[in-house]
Formats: C-alpha cells, sequence, structure tokens
C-alpha cells in the first residue's frame, strides 16, 4: 500500500495528548491517526447502516399494517390468521 503525506492542523492541546499517548503506547502518530480514522469512519459506517435497517423496518411494518387493513376479513368471514391456522392444522 502506497502511502502519501499530508499535513493537519489540531489544537495545541491535543498534540500534547497525542505525543503523551504515542510515546507512553510506543507508536507513531501516523500509525495512531490511521488508525483513529479507520475505527471512527467503520463506525460511522455502521451507525449509517443501523439507521437504515431501522427506516426499513418501519417501512415493511407500515406496508404490513395497510397489507393487514385491506385484507381483514376474506370472504368466507375469517381473518387471515384463522384461516392460516386451519391450513396448518389440517396438515
Amino acid at each position: 500500500m502506497s502511502s502519501k503525506r499530508i499535513n493537519i492542523t489540531i489544537p495545541e492541546e491535543n498534540l500534547k495528548e497525542i505525543n503523551k499517548f504515542c510515546s507512553e503506547e510506543k507508536m507513531s502518530k501516523s500509525q495512531l491517526i490511521r488508525e483513529a480514522a479507520s475505527q471512527y469512519i467503520a463506525g460511522i459506517k455502521e451507525l449509517k447502516e443501523k439507521e437504515q435497517k431501522r427506516r426499513d423496518v418501519e417501512w415493511a411494518i407500515k406496508m404490513q399494517d395497510k397489507i393487514r387493513a385491506k385484507s381483514k376479513y376474506f370472504p368466507s368471514g375469517k381473518s387471515a390468521v384463522e384461516i392460516i391456522r386451519e391450513y396448518r392444522d389440517s396438515r
């Protein structure tokens, strides 16, 4: 994997924390920034995926409720649940 050099600007207090942490953990600042960025990006992606899944489930529930309301009773006067139970029990 090729690497590129970048310049970043951060508050002096953050730099002091980074320097201290890197010294204690015996790692380079570049390594810390790479790992922190990777974890941050992965966390954001996971949150977005969970949010999308939540929206998808809400949509599915709404659609299920609409279908249920439209097909509450069959011509026999029985509900869908009753028909399914009868079918299941007859097998």
